[in-house]
């Protein structure tokens, strides 16, 4: 017997016919048929997927539909709000997001749509009115996939954190400002990466095109996320910086900060390094190196010796984002092992 995958709530079997001497053939349920629009003589794209179910896709070589999404607002709504919501239609993969009002839209919500348009990769504002904004999705899944999202991320993250370092002595606030600028290039190549693996949910042609299955698509999407929260990191300890020079303090042991963060940066390096290789020993090095890693943070936390609470404060806080950097990285090695384990041996 042949399985034809659909929802599990839908699941139908049939028997196999065969027609001449080695046609074989099952026929298709009439309701499905019927919902798509087949009629004989059509044809249909068929996929064998890695776990043996075959896939049929109705809709052939067609080009992509065009998917929309209507975001009412509402009177006195907050422009925070409409952010939030139209994050959240941008990473459900609609590539029409259109705002609308009953009244005229003020200046702070329209405001706040342009400035969607600038975090995220993709959407621009094609048509406007006084109650109405229409976005489009220009990006393109198959030029910007999530590996590249990842490695683009990688390589932004460990500058940043360089560069927090380099900027503790002496204070470079130009350097910290810098800093805090490129954790928008990070978040926007997180949401890309995210709205990516929603796609390959959505649509298995995707998925062969790009050469990622979900699996795959979710482990990136993970990793992404702790990258994106090390690059949060790397924006506390700038804003730390910038808060100490502002208030005059001093921060002490420099260069055990330092040496420090370029050992939390060499676990992330590793984490990264064996997910992309699937290296099992690489990995469990990592997370051994990590452990140690967070351990010499607590000893140096604990032998803090300022006289100045503010200064104790800062550095304490800057200690923490190298600690909370290093646990990631190794969260990262861990889901690599797990990856790995899924290869075929």
């Amino acid at each position: 017997m042949i399985l034809l995958k659909r929802e599990a709530v839908n699941l139908e079997i049939r028997r196999v016919q065969k027609t001449g001497s080695s046609t074989m053939t099952v026929s298709l349920p009439k309701d499905w048929v019927d919902q798509q629009g087949i009629k004989p003589g059509d044809p249909v794209s068929m996929i064998v997927l890695p776990d043996g179910t075959i896939s049929i896709d109705p809709k052939r070589e067609r080009k992509k539909d065009s998917t929309k999404r209507t975001i009412w607002v509402e009177s006195n709504e907050a422009s925070e709000h409409l952010t939030r919501k139209l994050i959240g239609a941008y990473l459900a993969g609609f590539n029409l997001i259109e705002v609308r009002s009953k009244d005229r839209l003020d200046h702070e919500i329209k405001h706040a749509v342009k400035d969607f348009a600038r975090l995220v990769i993709g959407p621009e504002v094609i048509e406007e009115t006084s109650n109405f904004l229409l976005l489009h999705d220009l990006s393109d899944p198959v030029e910007l996939p999530q590996e590249k999202c990842v490695r683009r991320m990688h390589l932004i993250v460990s500058s940043m954190h360089k560069d927090a370092m380099e900027s503790l002595s002496p204070y470079d606030v130009d350097l910290a400002h810098d800093i805090c600028d490129r954790d928008a290039d990070v978040d926007r190549l997180y949401w890309m990466a995210v709205k990516q693996y929603n796609l390959i949910i959505m649509d298995r042609r995707l998925s062969e095109k790009i050469g990622v299955d979900v699996f795959q698509g979710m482990n990136l999407m993970t990793v992404a996320r702790g990258i994106e929260r090390i690059g949060d990191h790397a924006e506390k300890i700038a804003k730390n910086i910038l808060a100490a020079e502002e208030q005059g303090i001093g921060i002490e042991n420099v260069e055990d900060l330092r040496r420090a963060s370029k050992a939390a940066l060499g676990i992330l390096d590793s984490g990264i390094g064996s997910f992309f290789l699937k290296d099992i020993k690489k990995a469990n090095n990592a997370i051994d190196q990590g452990k140690q890693v967070v351990i010499n943070c607590e000893s140096l936390s604990a032998s803090t010796g300022s006289r100045n609470t503010a200064a104790a404060v800062i550095q304490t806080s800057i200690l923490d984002s190298i600690v909370r950097t290093t646990m990631y990285g190794m969260d990262i090695a861990e889901i690599a092992i797990n990856a790995a384990m899924r290869e075929p041996q």
